[in-house]
């Protein structure tokens, strides 16, 4: 009985560990010269925006790094869907963020025919008990020879 209840318990705090509340999708669209972050969250959870109305009060906005490349240029800064804005008792402060999906997309001006973008996504999901503070790798190939 005692193995069991052990394992009940690992199962538990692996679980409460391993929470992924925001899957991410991210690909290269060539019609558009840009890389698109699709983002699919969970219920009952907040995924917060690029643009904050209080960058340095409350939760962390989402932040889209990239590797520096010679094979490519940044053209301006992330564009985000437009978020839901609020008072948030948590925070007491409004806060920009996004329930069920959203997209984030970022402009480039590619320099070669094959290159990867790479990079990392840093973002805050919160629900109505907790925050968490997480960060997505990407890499994304792109062959644009005809």
């Amino acid at each position: 009985m005692k193995s069991f209840y052990l394992f009940i318990y690992f199962f538990i705090y692996i679980v409460s560990f391993s929470q992924v509340p925001v899957k991410w999708n991210i690909k290269y669209s060539p019609e558009k010269n840009k890389v698109v972050f699709n983002a699919l969250i969970d219920s009952n959870w907040h995924l917060y925006a690029v643009d904050v109305p209080n960058p340095d009060e409350g939760p962390l906005p989402t932040i889209m790094e990239f590797e520096k490349q010679k094979n490519y240029l940044l053209k301006g800064k992330v564009f985000q869907e437009k978020p839901i804005t609020k008072y948030d008792k948590g925070f007491g402060i409004n806060v920009a963020y996004y329930e069920n999906q959203t997209s984030f997309y970022q402009k480039i001006k590619p320099l070669a025919s094959s290159f990867e973008i790479a990079g990392v996504v840093k973002y805050m999901a919160c629900d109505h008990s907790q925050c968490l503070a997480l960060a997505k790798v990407f890499r994304v190939k792109v062959n644009r020879q005809d």
